[in-house]
């Protein structure tokens, strides 16, 4: 009876501690998350920002406030609504007509400069229909591979 004591006190620390553990973990990233946020403020905040504004060299010339003039605000200048609906003309096209080079089979037939290939009608053959061939499933006839000189030799391959 004084062993399952004992063997309950021993699994009860460890657990206090696995939770002890992860309760340290998660404090020390809840720390270093804080750390880091009032680090970046402080670097945020810290900036001096007089004399960041670009300067005109001396040779630059001040512009003068704008000025609303006349013409800018004339409704016969900006509407022209009412004066264009009476430029409109029908302007009339051309009619189409035939023209002989459109017309012309050597404009049109370009394969006059090519020669008229006649290809070989496809045959079976028997390596097509071998069953030596096409029989995927035996990889026991596979030769072993090995390595040769070349394949290993710089000069062949730093040329």
């Amino acid at each position: 009876m004084c062993k399952l004591l004992v063997y309950k006190d021993e699994n009860k620390t460890k657990k206090q501690k696995r939770y002890l553990k992860t309760e340290n973990m998660k404090t020390t990233v809840k720390q270093l998350a804080a750390g880091t946020f009032i680090a970046l403020l402080l670097l945020v905040g810290n900036g001096y920002a007089k004399g960041t504004e670009a300067k005109a060299s001396s040779h630059e010339s001040i512009e003068t406030t704008l000025q609303i003039e006349k013409w800018m605000i004339n409704e016969v200048l900006w509407n022209t609504n009412a004066i264009s609906i009476a430029k409109f003309i029908q302007e009339t096209e051309s009619s189409l007509e035939l023209e002989n080079w459109m017309t012309n089979s050597e404009n049109w037939n370009l394969n006059t400069s090519f020669a008229e290939v006649s290809e070989e009608s496809m045959e079976l053959e028997n390596w097509m229909t071998s069953e030596e061939t096409w029989n995927v499933n035996d990889m026991n006839n596979e030769t072993e591979l090995t390595v040769e000189n070349w394949m290993i030799n710089n000069n062949v391959w730093n040329n």
